[in-house]
């Protein structure tokens, strides 16, 4: 069986893995509950539970010490919050280590990529659900 459902319509905000399961559509939503599913494979190692609706995405990952996101970009701007670990970020040409309670704004077509740096490193991802994968999947 194929993990490609489509994602959540425009209409309906749905609890996606990564815009692959749509879920029951419910204004509410307990990630401790919702599967977590690889956000991009082949392209990103973070992995957790997203929440999709008629114009936003938000996702609460997870990465590995020593994997990442490789260099992309999409259409979508986004913002990236960590919560424990570390991340290094690099936005074009600047690159920094960022840190619980530190954020990195990423606008559209901007390529960049991260690696964390420690074990658990999560993070909350925030795109506009319109044009959030990698130009390239």
């Amino acid at each position: 069986a194929s993990n490609h459902a489509p994602r959540a319509t425009r209409h309906e905000p749905r609890a996606t893995n990564h815009g692959q399961r749509p879920a029951a559509k419910m204004p509410f939503f307990k990630i401790k509950d919702m599967p977590e599913a690889v956000v991009s494979p082949g392209h990103s190692t973070a992995y957790g539970p997203t929440i999709t609706g008629k114009e936003l995405e938000i996702g609460y990952c997870t990465e590995p010490r020593g994997t990442g996101a490789k260099p992309h970009h999409h259409p979508s701007e986004q913002i990236i919050m960590v919560l424990a670990g570390r991340l290094r970020m690099r936005i074009d040409k600047e690159v920094r280590d960022i840190g619980p309670g530190e954020v990195a704004l990423i606008l559209g077509n901007q390529e960049h990529d991260q690696v964390a740096l420690e074990d658990g490193t999560r993070f909350v991802s925030f795109k506009t659900a319109a044009g959030a994968q990698p130009v390239d999947e």
